[in-house]
């Protein structure tokens, strides 16, 4: 079946597929490295972001608590206690010398931070006041029942436990907004005499953990907040108003974080949004909060995608370089084996003068070149010695033929002819012949025609004997060697121990042939007075061999001419599919040893 593909298109395909799967791997490799690189350097700014919030908010009620231990500490707050235990009912004296301990030095402590929105002074009987920490509001709250109170829970706490408290989010009574208060306890001669309170202004917070700058490191999707232990938001939301206290994070991250640990993944947040995270817990006395840094995969991965690009940009550029590379290379490489083909397909019709000469390379394809010119030059060789052989063998036969006519010609013309002729001779003379002699001539016409009958046997037998086809192979052999010794004085042995009978009738007849060419040409050349025949069988062969001990001859492989006989038995022994060897000395003889398959014959 002839192919039409070409080994130019195959090396094409070949090296572009080879091409594709590298340019894959190769950009598959480098995209999923950049991009864990990125997500981890990512992973990095988000947790220092987040460290750094925690360490500021941390700051930040740190700062809160050495501030109330000031203020617990001051002789003005002790001086509002002593106003507030005087009279259960306060009226305008004791505001205003409340107000002057309060505008003596706290006062100017709260307006110059502005981390504050109220601040409360509180007795161990439960009387309080509570008053501005804005500079555009220095008027005083009412003095209301400590039951009636923001920080009615917190006072209890730091009567009992006598510390620094701070109490976690909770929905102002007064303002209805979230709030969160911090206390400590207020001592004179190490004798509790009330509390004092805070209220934190959220604003402090959300300043810390509220950017709204792209360059800050969070980009525009990116955001560190506050959640609490049940799950709300402690500080401003960048995508939700008013997030404070009621938007609910029950993320993985805040769940990690609340249980102690600390760590970054790709997560969910509370807008069901993909997000690169950085959790981790805050360490205040009193609080249970997590501090989350994250920003939106899909910003995150924006760098990504540019590399992305450039990653294909560069494959296509690449592929489009290396199929022009390729297809040079495959038309360097194919052109040698393209001009083999040709040459090839010429021999394959007849020319055996074609020889690829015009192809330099020190490589396979120089050696398949070498060969193959070699190949077509043995070619030839072969060709003209086959040719030879043919000519032989077709003379030999012709001449065999010639000659087993000539003497079928010889012996029809001077034995048969000469026996018709006496006898027609002996029968015109009967016509004239007196009865005696006519007699007489019937007498030896009668002899004549049992000579005749003879010679006509004689002939017959030469040319197919009727014992081969009668008794066999072996008895033909026999009478064979018998008339041999006959009427020549040499002697021939016949060995025929081990044979089988049932072979063949081809094989019989051809090996009887091969015997009397064999026999023929050691009574014309060997000049020895002793032959041997020895034939034996198995399963699966037939040995014959015939030697003899005399002069030899010179034959050798090169199919010199030895003369019609050997050709002849080379062909017999071809045509049964069995082998020949002659070996041949001056002084050791000739022998001829031959192998037929008795199944494939």
């Amino acid at each position: 079946m002839k192919r039409d593909a070409s080994i130019v298109r195959k090396l094409i395909v070949y090296f572009l597929l080879l091409n594709i799967f590298t340019v894959i791997v190769v950009g598959s490799y480098s995209y999923y490295r950049a991009k864990d690189a990125l997500v981890e350097r990512t992973f990095d700014q988000l947790t220092s972001i987040r460290i750094e919030k925690k360490y500021r908010i941390e700051r930040f009620f740190n700062d809160r608590i050495q501030d109330l231990n000031l203020i617990s500490k001051s002789e003005d707050v002790r001086n509002i206690i002593n106003y507030l235990k005087a009279s259960n009912i306060p009226n305008d004296n004791y505001k205003t010398l409340i107000y002057k301990e309060y505008e003596r030095f706290l006062q100017k402590h709260f307006f110059s931070d502005n981390y504050y929105k109220s601040f409360y002074v509180i007795d161990n009987e439960g009387v309080s006041v509570s008053l501005s920490t804005s500079e555009f509001n220095t008027t005083f709250l009412n003095f209301d029942p400590i039951e009636n109170s923001s920080v009615n829970n917190l006072w209890k706490q730091i009567l009992e436990n006598q510390e620094v408290l701070i109490e976690d989010y909770k929905i102002d009574i007064l303002t209805n907004l979230p709030a969160i208060f911090m206390g400590a306890p207020i001592f004179r001669s190490e004798k509790l005499i009330g509390v004092v309170a805070i209220e934190i202004d959220i604003e402090a917070i959300n300043t810390i953990m509220f950017e709204n700058n792209p360059h800050n490191g969070l980009g525009k999707s990116g955001e560190s907040y506050l959640v609490g232990n049940d799950f709300l938001m402690r500080s401003t939301s960048r995508f939700q108003n008013n997030s404070v206290f009621k938007t609910k994070v029950n993320t993985n991250g805040v769940q990690e974080a609340l249980s102690g640990s600390t760590g970054t993944n790709l997560i969910k947040d509370y807008r069901n949004i993909f997000v690169l995270s950085s959790y981790g817990g805050v360490d205040i006395p009193g609080l249970n909060w997590a501090i989350l840094a994250e920003i939106d995969e899909k910003e995150a991965m924006i760098p990504i995608e540019s590399i992305r690009n450039n990653i294909l940009y560069l494959s296509v550029l690449m592929s489009l370089l290396l199929f022009a590379f390729v297809y040079i290379i495959a038309k360097r490489i194919s052109l040698p084996i393209v001009k083999l083909k040709h040459a090839a397909q010429n021999i394959t019709k007849g020319n055996y003068d074609v020889f690829v000469e015009d192809i330099v390379s020190n490589d396979e394809i120089g050696s398949l070149v070498d060969a193959f010119n070699e190949m077509s030059k043995k070619i030839k060789e072969q060709t003209h010695k086959l040719n030879l052989e043919r000519s032989m063998r077709l003379s030999s036969m012709i001449d065999g033929q010639e000659l087993e006519r000539q003497r079928l010609s010889r012996e029809l013309h001077d034995g048969l002819g000469q026996s018709i002729l006496a006898i027609k001779m002996r029968l015109e003379r009967m016509k004239n012949a007196s009865p005696e002699k006519t007699k007489e001539i019937m007498e030896e016409v009668q002899q004549l025609f049992t000579d005749t009958i003879n010679e006509v046997r004689s002939i017959s037998n030469n040319l197919m004997p009727a014992v081969l086809n009668e008794f066999g192979l072996v008895d033909a052999l026999t009478n064979l060697c018998r008339e041999i010794a006959k009427s020549t004085g040499i002697e021939v042995e016949f060995y025929h121990d081990h044979y089988l009978v049932n072979i063949e009738d081809k094989i019989k007849t051809y090996l009887y042939r091969i015997a009397q060419e064999a026999l023929n040409n050691i009574i014309k050349h060997s000049k020895t007075q002793l032959a041997k025949i020895e034939l034996i069988s198995d399963k699966e062969y037939v040995f014959f061999n015939i030697s003899d001990k005399g002069c030899g001859f010179n034959y050798t492989d090169d199919r010199k001419l030895c003369g019609n006989g050997i050709s002849n038995m080379k062909e017999r022994v071809n045509l049964l599919n069995g082998s020949i060897e002659i070996d041949s000395h001056k002084e050791l003889g000739t022998n001829i040893k031959i192998k037929i398959p008795l199944n494939n014959a």
